[in-house]
């Protein structure tokens, strides 16, 4: 049997899931150092290397491989679901005491990363043209925005549990992609760019897209006959 290396299966899309692994890595560095703006900011970076991996694999066959699908599981554990947790654990001041609060951060943010987890498991089983339960970034986006904006922590570790059965869950939510990708694009890079102002924006579209998605794909048109790709 011929040894082939794993570096020489890398394709050009394969390239944008790496760049994703390691913001959501550098992300983690941030919070660590102190850094939360930037550590939120890189996390918004990784969701769009996310969305660039995904057009260029569709857009161009050819560059994409058979281990891709294998190496986005992996960067979106570490960007979207480790890094955001990192975040929260650290703009809350939790540790590993014995309070209420700091056992109710780390039951939520436990929660968060199984549920995000079992998303993505999920995900690569399927063939849908459509997400099976709320996609990782929307979920990663959702929270570390409502960080950054300084909400109570209580409604944070809400919203992890609330986003953890929405992973996991068989609500259907459209794919990020085509003409719907342009705005979410732009907004993202403005919060990036402009911070706190934008975060505003962004957190109002995320909320559209988890409330009325759904609405979307069970009446613009999928159907179970669409769901094969």
């Amino acid at each position: 049997m011929e040894k082939i290396s794993v570096v020489s299966l890398i394709s050009f899309a394969d390239s944008f899931t790496i760049v994703n692994g390691l913001l959501g890595l550098f992300s983690i560095f941030l919070v660590l150092s102190g850094e939360t703006r930037w550590a939120v900011s890189f996390i918004f970076l990784a969701v769009l290397a996310d969305g660039m991996d995904g057009a260029v694999a569709r857009k161009f066959r050819k560059f994409s491989s058979d281990i891709g699908k294998y190496m986005d599981e992996f960067s979106d554990m570490v960007s979207f679901c480790v890094a955001p947790l990192v975040v929260v654990f650290s703009a809350y001041n939790a540790s590993f005491g014995v309070t209420i609060k700091d056992i109710a951060v780390l039951a939520s943010c436990g929660l968060f990363l199984l549920g995000g987890m079992f998303h993505l498991i999920r995900y690569n089983m399927g063939n849908e043209r459509y997400f099976v339960g709320l996609a990782t970034p929307a979920g990663a986006v959702t929270v570390v925005t409502l960080c950054y904006l300084s909400v109570p922590w209580w409604y944070v570790l809400s919203a992890l549990i609330v986003l953890s059965i929405m992973m996991m869950s068989n609500i259907p939510y459209p794919k990020i992609e085509g003409l719907i990708s342009a705005p979410a694009f732009i907004i993202i890079l403005l919060a990036v760019i402009f911070g706190k102002d934008f975060h505003f924006l962004l957190l109002a579209g995320i909320t559209a897209y988890i409330l009325f998605g759904p609405l979307y794909i069970n009446f613009g048109g999928f159907h179970e006959s669409d769901s094969q790709t």
